[in-house]
């Protein structure tokens, strides 16, 4: 099976991690200006025995969230009327969130010289976009982590056929979650001219947009090894911890279990185009 992903800016560490599971996991790498740290956090990566490293290609520079913007999202946060309402309105979350133990981005923390505080990490992290991220840049970093590289962000066929020429063992088809370019198209709609073009050379796993067991089984159908879920779990997360990130992944097993018995399919792997109506994508 497809194991969990960690991100480089999460707020807890590879080290966390790799204490808490003994699930293999992958290491989700956002490359930063400063090539010692990048050389050293792919070092704690292979220490903690992180199963693959996937590097995120479409992230060097943040988009024009305007979510966050209207938010007020900041880091630190800032005590504003209105978040100091909505934390009032929801007391038993705010004090449970008292007593978590990591406020900080555990990557980070304690492994940038000089930066000691959440503004001044967040600082440093603002100034660290490597606008010179580029296709050979992956040699180098699949040679230091010296096991297998998987490339994020991939929406084009000619994406595609670089990231294997320098060293891709698989691709995430994705737009990371719809935040970076508004108007960039849907990962399931460029889909199978990705497959087409990477001919069975790697796997291809896709993300942005899957909600349901459903957009699952959509995916798979047209080629797509894996999907994976960002904000899904994020909300079952939030609304009620272990027990809600459960209850998502259930539902979305449920669904695709449905949908694959009202299509008249009893073995996913057997699914493919010909089980897509091509106006369906449009839906």
């Amino acid at each position: 099976g497809i194991p969990f992903t960690l991100s480089t800016v999460s707020i807890c560490s590879i080290e966390d991690i790799a204490e808490a599971t003994s699930t293999p996991f992958w290491f989700q790498f956002y490359v930063r200006k400063d090539r010692g740290f990048d050389e050293r956090l792919i070092d704690r990566a292979k220490a903690a025995k992180c199963a693959a490293i996937v590097v995120t290609m479409d992230c060097q520079l943040g988009g024009q969230r305007h979510k966050d913007v209207r938010n007020g999202l900041t880091v630190p946060l800032k005590f504003t009327p209105k978040f100091v309402a909505e934390m009032a309105m929801k007391p038993r979350w705010a004090l449970s969130m008292l007593g978590t133990r990591r406020r900080t981005f555990g990557n980070f923390a304690g492994h940038v010289p000089g930066k000691t505080t959440v503004p001044a990490l967040a600082e440093w992290m603002g100034e660290q976009d490597d606008l010179t991220l580029n296709w050979k840049d992956l040699l180098w970093i699949k040679k230091r982590f010296d096991g297998p590289l998987v490339v994020k962000g991939v929406l084009h066929p000619d994406d595609a056929r670089e990231a294997i020429a320098h060293g891709a063992d698989a691709i995430v088809v994705s737009n990371h979650g719809g935040r970076q370019l508004d108007g960039a198209p849907s990962t399931i709609r460029v889909l199978p001219r990705i497959v087409d073009a990477v001919n069975g050379r790697c796997e291809i796993y896709l993300d942005s947009g899957i909600r349901s067991g459903h957009d699952m089984i959509k995916a798979v159908a047209l080629g797509a090894r894996a999907v994976f879920i960002g904000r899904p779990f994020l909300y079952g997360l939030g609304v009620a911890g272990e027990a809600g990130v459960t209850r998502v992944l259930d539902i979305i097993r449920a669904e695709a279990d449905t949908t694959l018995g009202l299509m008249g399919v009893t073995d996913i792997t057997t699914l493919g185009p010909a089980n897509i109506e091509p106006n369906d994508l449009l839906r």
